[in-house]
This record gives structure tokens, sequence and C-alpha cells, in this order.
């Protein structure tokens, strides 16, 4: 049976996510037209960029990561496409899959230091990130690139209740989906659970756990050019501060879904709704006439909120 500890420990982590969850339902219920289908199309087609980042940042967390150069992956590989496109003028699919080759370049990159150098995962995606983001600088000659329309099939998509429900969307929910199958049905993902809870462990028991760290991260990197596929759909331009910030979004997500910054336990779907639901929280700011600046404001309160609350339990399981 589960003793009053283990009971405290539970109720701990999940309180901060219950309260929000009846915070952000008393404020949606308070709002006019919020639960319309406009509102919740839109709520799906905003959140799905970031959504995509989390699923990728969930791999990194589970697998005992972190990583802060998503946005920066994402610069890169959205200078790279648009040239490609534009420039080159390659096909839209050929430059999808360069794209996401990018992105899995770039976050192996990121693994390899962790798992093979052995640098601290924050030190080193925070230094790839100026790396990264410098790259996209000097590959696009520090002007923007407009008028990007070979991603437009990704801004298609069907019309819900009268309501224009983008490709990406779709594409989003489909990821989760797949991501949830992968870490909870298959070898690979349960090898991703053992690396976080306990590396040495993990090692001793035989796992692979250099080319599983390398994994997540690589994972991560396609999942931020995917973003930054996405992203250009729907704005048309590539910039150097293309997904700026977005990295502490995808994180956030994550802490809200139930994913512990230690490493080792949560869920992709968690991360998935945590996305909508701090999306929605967005789009009440936005909708109730309050500066962006409080988005920020939330993210920041939300994360270090959760990962006091993670920090506290894990404490009370070692004492």
């Amino acid at each position: 049976m589960m003793d009053r500890r283990d009971l405290w420990q539970r109720w701990l982590r999940r309180l901060p996510r219950a309260l929000l969850v009846i915070v952000a339902a008393v404020l949606m219920a308070r709002t006019p037209n919020f639960f319309a289908p406009v509102t919740l199309g839109t709520i799906l087609a905003l959140g799905s960029i970031v959504g995509v980042l989390a699923i990728g940042q969930a791999f990194v967390l589970i697998g005992g990561g972190f990583d802060l150069a998503q946005g920066a992956t994402m610069a890169l590989a959205a200078a790279s496409a648009a040239t490609l496109a534009t420039t080159k003028g390659l096909n839209p699919w050929m430059v999808v899959a360069m794209a996401l080759g990018i992105g899995a370049m770039l976050g192996s990159i990121n693994g390899a230091f962790v798992a093979i150098v052995g640098t601290n995962p924050f030190v080193t995606t925070l230094s790839t990130l100026l790396l990264f983001r410098g790259g996209a600088f000097l590959l696009l000659g520090g002007l923007p690139i407009t008028g990007v329309r070979s991603f437009d099939f990704l801004e298609m998509g069907p019309t819900i209740a009268g309501t224009l429900v983008p490709a990406r969307g779709f594409v989003f929910l489909v990821l989760a989906g797949i991501s949830w199958v992968v870490l909870t049905k298959t070898v690979f993902g349960r090898h991703i659970y053992a690396v976080g809870g306990n590396v040495q462990a993990a090692r001793l028991s035989g796992l692979p756990t250099v080319r599983l760290r390398i994994a997540t991260f690589a994972l991560s990197g396609m999942a931020a050019a995917l973003a930054a596929l996405m992203q250009l759909s729907w704005v048309r331009v590539a910039k150097a501060d293309t997904g700026y910030g977005l990295e502490l979004d995808s994180i956030a997500a994550c802490v809200v879904g139930g994913i512990s910054l230690q490493g080792g336990s949560g869920s992709v779907i968690g991360a998935a709704l945590g996305c909508l639901l701090l999306q929605a929280l967005g789009t009440y700011i936005t909708m109730s006439g309050f500066p962006d600046e409080y988005r920020s404001l939330a993210t920041g309160g939300v994360i270090l909120t959760f990962a006091a609350a993670d920090a506290m339990a894990r404490r009370g399981s070692k004492s």
C-alpha cells in the first residue's frame, strides 16, 4: 500500500497543475466566446509550433538532458530551408527532408558534447544557442528572406464549424500520438526513461547510454526544424531571430505536463496538453486586453512553481 510520504509526494507534484487548471477554467469560462470553435481552432493552430517543440523537449528532459538551443535551431533551420527553397529553387518536399536532417545534425552536436565530452546540458545548449543563431544571421547575410511560399501546404486544412484548422495543427496532434507510442510501447522509449532515471545504473546494465542521449537531442533538433517549417508556412519569413524564446515555452509546457526537470519521468502527451493549456492562457490574456509581457510573467512563474514542487517532492523521497 502507498504510505503517507508517497501520497504527499504525489499530491505535491500534482497540486500546482490542478490549481493552474482550475484557475484557467474559471478565467476562460468568464470570457465571452472563449469556447467558440474559432477560438479553439486558433489555440490549436497557434499552439502547434510550441507543441512540436515541447514534444522534442520531452525526449531530452525524460532522458535526463535539457535543450535551450531549440529556438536557435529553428532559426538556422528556417534560414536554410528558405535559402534552399527560394534561392536554389529545390522541391519543397526535398527541402523538408533536408531541413529535418539539418535539425537532427544540430541536435546531435548538442548530444555529442553532453554524452561524449561530458559537458553540462545547460551550458552546452546555451552555448550552441548563440552559435546557431549567429549561424542563421551569417547565412541570411543579416537580411530576412520574405515571401517564402514553398510550405503553404501546412496552412491548408479542413474547415470545422466554420473555422479553418491548418494542417500544422494536425501534424502536432499526430506527432504527439506517434511519440507517445515510441516512448511507452518500444524498447527505445523504455531505455530513454532508464537513462533519465539513473544514467550510471543504465550504463552498468549494458544500455548504450551515449547513443541514447545523442538520439534524444537529435529528435529535439528535428522537432525544432519541423517547427521552423511550420512557422515559415505561417509567417512566410525567415529571420535570424526566428523562434526567439520559444525554447522556454516548450520547457514550460513540459513542466506543466508533468515532466520532471530531473529526468526519468513524465509523458509526452502531458507535454502536449501542457502546451495547449498555456496557449489557452495566452489567448485569454490577449482576449482580455493585457500586454503580451504578461505571457512572459506567466511562463516564468509556471516554470519556477512547478520546478519547486518537483524538487520538494524529490527531496522528501530521499529523506
